[in-house]
């Protein structure tokens, strides 16, 4: 029987093991976000990809974990991930509203609509009012 020594330090079973995962460190399937640092980072790459979509997978891919485990970290600090996306367009849409000059159709695109008819439906329900509405109140208001 070997002497086992209970002061001797004891190297992690990633460093013995090389091909096995320890769950302190960065892996392969990615950073472990922590609550508000996991929303905010999923917020910044859905800003990043609004105009291709910003589906669940691509927010995964591109924090670098996997969708089902992204879903779930968002779920333990409080937050869906269709209410996050929803919550990005509405506040770009805002911006380039009263920001821009932009065009209701170029906004559409912008924050991942196909169509300006379904965006301006969308904006109405989270805002209570049209796009145009929106922007020439906004546009009142900074004057």
């Amino acid at each position: 029987m070997p002497n086992l020594d209970k002061r001797r330090a004891v190297a992690p079973l990633a460093a013995v093991m090389p091909g096995l995962p320890c769950p302190r460190t960065p892996t392969a399937q990615g950073v472990r976000y922590i609550g508000p640092e996991l929303v905010r980072e999923a917020r910044r790459m859905i800003e990043a990809l609004l105009v291709e979509g910003a589906t669940l997978e691509q927010v995964a891919a591109g924090l670098n974990i996997p969708a089902r485990r992204l879903r779930e970290q968002l779920s333990q600090a409080g937050v869906r991930f269709n209410e996050l996306l929803v919550s990005c367009r509405c506040e770009l849409a805002k911006r380039l509203l009263v920001e821009t000059d932009e065009r209701i159709e170029r906004i559409a695109e912008r924050t991942g609509f196909s169509e300006p008819s379904t965006f301006c439906r969308a904006f109405k329900r989270w805002v209570g009012q049209t796009p145009v509405a929106f922007r020439r109140r906004g546009r009142s208001a900074a004057c």
